[in-house]
């Protein structure tokens, strides 16, 4: 019985030694299909993110005139309640 095991555990060594080359490929380095593939992924990724940062400026500007134009707004309206109320005394 141990022969067996012995054997058979010499058997499965041997065919995971075999089939490990046939499992990472061939290569092992990349193509430069693959390089190129991989660098316009990048400038793509970068012309994204360069394009989020400005959205994210235009918004916080945005933001901030909102924030103005409600502020000159809340100023109008007290100065018309104000104007209104000296009117009706």
């Amino acid at each position: 019985m141990t022969k067996l095991l012995k054997r058979a555990t010499g058997v499965g060594l041997a065919a995971a030694l075999i089939s490990l080359p046939l499992l990472s490929g061939c290569t092992v380095m990349a193509s430069s299909e693959q390089l190129a593939m991989l660098e316009e992924a990048r400038k793509k990724a970068e012309s994204a993110e360069a394009d989020l940062n400005a959205c994210r400026e235009t918004r916080a500007q945005l933001e901030k005139e909102l924030a103005d134009k409600k502020a000159l707004l809340a100023k109008l309206r007290n100065d018309r309640d104000v104007v209104q109320k000296a009117i009706s005394e």
